[in-house]
């Protein structure tokens, strides 16, 4: 067969041409305007080049707050550009701190896989509050939360009080999110206590999340439209009052310090105070018991696991330390399948949140030291059992009420005493 000659030749330019033209880079922008980056939270796919502009009179900067990248003074019409290769999240602020806000300038750059990005149209028909494009569809609040350096105790409370799972599959929801500092600022007794009860937490937790996607440009417009005040409705049925105060909004008595944090299934604001509901009160100067004359020891009661925690009736330790649970290993304490911070002294009903599909009909509690990083568990590593006498300090205690795996049988007739390791 015959092939026409000028055909081929189109052909043949056609695709020289095509492996001659270079991809498009991506791109995306950020404006700096009033002392702010817009958008705050940003969220692209690896390998795109993101562009700040500087619109205000005064010098500013985008620093890494990691350390990744950092662009010296940016004055009035300048700009800086970085190319984010991996994923990843990464919060940034401004060094020089030129602005007048009261509020230091922060700003996020989340990172997705390529092709992660959701475009209009593609897939699924957005919701009602979602923006197509602008968060990849599996990152979860819990997710972003615990991604995030400065939410480490939020997200650790999250957890403890159970909540992850409706932050994970629910929403959306906007998070008002107390930064570490916050939580902090509670005093270590104070702290420790109130992530121990899960029922207070919950309620504290609650107070911090209403429904919707509501950015800090939808909460200043709220409260412009209502004479500098509005309310939201939390979870769990209290108010919160949002207002404008030297351009920056305020959530009771909270700045917001990172704004607009996006996932898919919800938006989080971080703020500097921890919000305390009316009516609740929080454990305040906490004091342990004096231990001088006791010796650190544990005490647990047999009990049924009852939403994924059991209960440590007493622990004394001589230095903030950890309760933590084993699973129970030919009659010996086996893997930790969970673990709650205790404090110097005398703790009382401690809640631990366990691992129930790794629990077996006889479980360990055990006390270990918090040696290490302070408030991170680290065992195997630094934060090794309390010994008295050489022996760790453990008790064992039968699970009553059936455990998911019924061809287990739990230990009959064992008694705390029979079982310590020597």
């Amino acid at each position: 067969m015959r092939r026409n000659p000028v055909t081929l030749g189109l052909l043949a330019a056609l695709v020289i041409s095509l492996v001659a033209v270079p991809a498009l880079a991506a791109t995306a922008d950020v404006e700096i305007r009033d002392g702010l980056y817009y958008p705050a939270s940003l969220t692209v796919e690896s390998n795109t080049t993101v562009i700040w502009t500087n619109y205000d009179p005064v010098s500013h900067s985008v620093t890494s707050t990691d350390g990744v990248f950092d662009s010296g003074p940016i004055e009035e019409n300048e700009t800086f550009e970085y190319m984010f290769t991996d994923t990843g999240t990464y919060p940034y602020g401004c060094a020089i701190n030129a602005s007048v806000q009261e509020t230091p300038m922060q700003g996020v750059v989340i990172v997705v896989p390529e092709g992660e990005m959701v475009g209009p149209g593609e897939n699924e028909t957005p919701g009602e509050n979602e923006t197509p494009g602008e968060e990849p569809a599996d990152l979860t609040l819990v997710d972003l939360v615990a991604g995030e350096a400065n939410l480490t105790i939020f997200a650790d409370a999250l957890e403890r009080a159970n909540l992850t799972q409706t932050f994970a599959d629910e929403g959306p929801y906007t998070v008002f999110a107390p930064e570490d500092a916050a939580f902090e600022a509670l005093g270590n007794e104070t702290l420790a206590a109130v992530l121990n009860d899960t029922v207070l937490l919950e309620t504290l937790l609650t107070y911090h999340v209403v429904e919707g996607n509501l950015t800090v440009e939808d909460l200043m417009a709220a409260a412009n439209a209502t004479e500098n005040e509005t309310t939201l409705e939390t979870l769990g049925g209290e108010t919160l009052n949002v207002s404008v105060v030297d351009g920056n909004v305020t959530v009771e008595n909270a700045t917001i310090v990172a704004s607009d944090l996006e996932a898919a299934n919800g938006i989080v604001q971080i703020i500097g105070i921890v919000l305390i509901p009316p009516g609740l009160t929080l454990p305040e100067n906490v004091t342990p018991e004096p231990v001088e004359n006791e010796t650190p020891s544990v005490n647990v009661s047999d009990q049924p696991i009852e939403n994924d925690t059991v209960i440590v009736d007493r622990a004394v330790m001589n230095q903030t330390g950890w309760a933590d649970i084993h699973a129970d290993l030919n009659g010996t304490p086996g893997p930790i399948i969970g673990y709650s911070q205790i404090s110097e002294g005398v703790n009382e009903n401690v809640t631990v949140t366990i691992e129930v599909e790794n629990a077996t009909p006889v479980l360990w509690a055990m006390l270990h030291i918090d040696a290490g990083e302070q408030g991170v568990h680290e065992f195997p590593g630094p934060d090794v059992p309390v010994l008295v006498n050489g022996t760790p300090v453990q008790q064992a205690f039968n699970i009553t009420g059936g455990l998911p795996d019924e061809n287990v049988t739990p230990v009959e007739n064992a008694t705390p005493e029979d079982r310590i390791i020597p």
